[in-house]
């Protein structure tokens, strides 16, 4: 099995939708991952709504009802491939440190105990950025930072939608504070280091929210 990262570090945006707001008590119940090079140009993506082995939660936030849930792959199946994809990667999210992160190492550890957990991961917290450098009211929560620079977003609370318009705010970000700032060239060379355990190649299945897709 293959626990080696992507031979040239870029960026892993991540989204996920949640049952709840506890990664020690609650669940993923859609996962978003789009893959970057290093210059922010998108080279790969991946969505599925994942089987919590429970009720989904607030459906009037998320939108997934427990219907859409049938047949969903369970984390512990699509695990080896995300362990995969975020290896050697820089992990991106608007608050990814705090939640998105969280609750992917809670299900890791769910998956195979410590095992499966990852060691120190190199990342990017748009959340964090906004709040420091950029004048904005509030929590600079990502719909804030999205009127900021004037980027469209349509599907709230859709993990890949999340997912694609932070990947635009990182960009947007980059290209108005510049990588110095933000530490770009140290922290892909960061990347190099982290590994996931448990990884593998293989692409599973991904089941979307109107219809189910071969992955």
């Amino acid at each position: 099995m293959d626990t080696s990262g992507p031979h040239r570090p870029g960026f892993a945006v991540i989204d996920v939708e949640t049952t709840g707001f506890s990664p020690e008590t609650e669940r993923i119940v859609e996962v978003a991952l789009v893959i970057l090079d290093a210059d922010g140009d998108e080279m790969d993506a991946f969505c599925t709504l994942v089987d919590p082995g429970r009720d989904p939660g607030p459906t009037h936030v998320h939108g997934i009802s427990e219907e859409m849930l049938t047949g969903a792959p369970t984390f512990a199946a699509i695990h080896p491939y995300l362990a995969r994809q975020l290896s050697g990667q820089v992990v991106v999210g608007h608050n990814v440190d705090r939640f998105d992160l969280a609750f992917l190492r809670g299900e890791c550890r769910r998956v195979g105990g410590d095992d499966l957990v990852p060691g120190p991961v190199s990342s990017v917290d748009t959340l964090g950025v906004a709040q420091r450098h950029l004048d904005l009211p509030g929590k600079a929560r990502l719909v804030d930072c999205c009127d900021y620079f004037a980027l469209t977003w349509l599907d709230h609370h859709n993990a890949l939608g999340d997912a694609r318009v932070t990947a635009a705010l990182l960009q947007a970000l980059r290209n108005h504070l510049g990588d110095g700032l933000l530490g770009i060239a140290e922290t892909l060379q960061q990347a190099e280091g982290s590994i996931w355990p448990g990884a593998t190649d293989l692409r599973p299945m991904a089941v979307g929210r109107t219809t189910s897709l071969a992955g």
